[in-house]
């Protein structure tokens, strides 16, 4: 059984971008892993520190890219 150690409530963390849930952190050979709780496949951080801002950028759901609508009427 994995044992994790969950994150501190009043720190923010962007919820895994695949199926929303808050991250916590896993010890692994005297490293440290930031990770989803529900699946190893999900985005994990590098072992090493505990990098939250790693983890906050490559979660953060970005806009999709698209054809913007122009507000300048056609003349």
């Amino acid at each position: 059984m994995e044992k994790f150690i969950p994150i501190q409530a009043n720190i923010f963390c962007e919820p895994c971008k695949d199926c929303g849930a808050r991250p916590v952190v896993e010890q692994a050979k005297g490293k440290f892993i930031v990770r989803c709780p529900k699946s190893k496949a999900h985005y994990q951080t590098k072992p090493g520190h505990v990098d939250i801002n790693d983890w906050n950028t490559k979660n953060k759901v970005h806009p999709p890219l698209g054809n913007k609508t122009s507000n300048k009427q056609a003349s």
